[in-house]
């Protein structure tokens, strides 16, 4: 008999989870130097920031796959 460990969430759904956290952490990173930068009157640094908060904004609609989880196939036919 073999033993096979609990079901665990796959090491590319990890991988994914991980990376929407990134994300995450970027775009709050991006949006708190900017308004720091722009209170500080650096202006080319707050526009810099600004400029990539809004690119990782817009990121999920130029490339939605990013957005999809990828679902386990379907056990039995479909109708």
């Amino acid at each position: 008999m073999s033993h096979q460990p609990p079901a665990a969430s796959s090491p590319p759904s990890r991988l994914i989870a991980f990376g929407r956290f990134a994300v995450r952490a970027v775009r709050v990173g991006a949006s708190t130097v900017a308004v720091v930068a722009l209170l500080r009157q650096q202006w080319l640094t707050g526009a810099c920031f600004t400029m990539a908060w809004v690119l990782i904004l817009a990121a999920p609609r130029v490339f939605p796959s990013l957005m999809e989880v990828a679902a386990p196939p379907l056990d039995g036919p479909t109708d």
